[in-house]
């Protein structure tokens, strides 16, 4: 491959998706993002914005033309159902890695989840794992990268928001075990991986990623670093699993009723 890459990203108007386009396009690649709207207003004049959405043929196929690589940033991380699920982070894989082998694509880079590990841990963990297993299959057609961050954070990202919200009325709420540990990734460093992942031989294994921090946070580490942030005490409220559970139960509910999709019970990725 030339230094010089045309990349391709879908998940482009995301959290790490737009993370990603500015970091390509710092490095003088030429990008291609995929936008379920015409291009969105103040975005990077540099950038070629396709209309398209990962049930679009025509637009994918737009999207890979000419590409050197493709980057599949999108996927859900809330839906309706296990199906739902499924249907956007396994099949909507499998649309674009179909996409990217029809052009000619020479690397196709996964961003999937720390949470593909344990696919029994949820429908969110199970569905990615199945959108490894599809990338997977395209080995023989192009090179194949996974990368799996663990939960991500950083600018843009609506759940630290609601943290520091938490940590400005003074406590934190902390679900399920006083033990609990977990691992983090700062939202450009992920970026900064996804454009090694985009170059170079990675081999075949999924790349893990963290922020390096030994053992993880705990609950604490996160209400110490909100209560500094908003320059106030915050105390942490745990929550015992029972009551994680009803609130689980009672959010899958009001997300069926009313038709407005909760967020995955696993860490986010893309």
């Amino acid at each position: 491959m030339t230094d010089t890459l045309t990349i391709a990203v879908t998940g482009a108007t995301g959290f790490l998706g737009g993370h990603v386009i500015r970091a390509a396009r710092d490095r003088g690649h030429h990008v291609r993002a995929l936008s379920r709207n015409p291009k969105p207003l103040g975005s990077d004049d540099g950038v070629r914005w396709i209309t398209g959405t990962l049930e679009d043929k025509a637009g994918l196929a737009e999207l890979v033309s000419g590409a050197d690589v493709v980057v599949h940033a999108a996927g859900a991380i809330k839906a309706l159902s296990r199906d739902a699920f499924f249907r956007v982070n396994r099949d909507g894989t499998r649309a674009v890695a179909d996409a990217a082998a029809h052009a000619g694509v020479k690397r196709f880079v996964l961003v999937s989840s720390l949470a593909a590990r344990e696919e029994k841990l949820s429908p969110y963990a199970a569905s990615k794992r199945a959108a490894e297993m599809v990338a997977d299959e395209y080995a023989q057609k192009f090179d194949t990268v996974i990368l799996r961050p663990p939960a991500i954070y950083g600018p843009g990202d609506q759940e630290t928001v609601r943290l520091f919200q938490m940590a400005v009325n003074g406590f934190l709420i902390a679900p399920g075990s006083a033990d609990a540990r977990m691992s983090l990734v700062h939202v450009g460093d992920v970026a900064e991986a996804v454009l090694v992942c985009c170059q170079g031989d990675q081999g075949p294994a999924p790349l893990e990623i963290d922020d390096g921090k030994a053992g993880g946070y705990s609950w604490q580490d996160l209400a110490d670093a909100a209560s500094k942030g908003v320059d106030r005490p915050t105390k942490l409220v745990h929550l015992p699993n029972i009551f994680v559970w009803v609130m689980g139960f009672v959010g899958s509910l009001k997300a069926l009723l009313t038709r407005s999709p909760g967020h995955a019970d696993a860490r986010k990725s893309a």
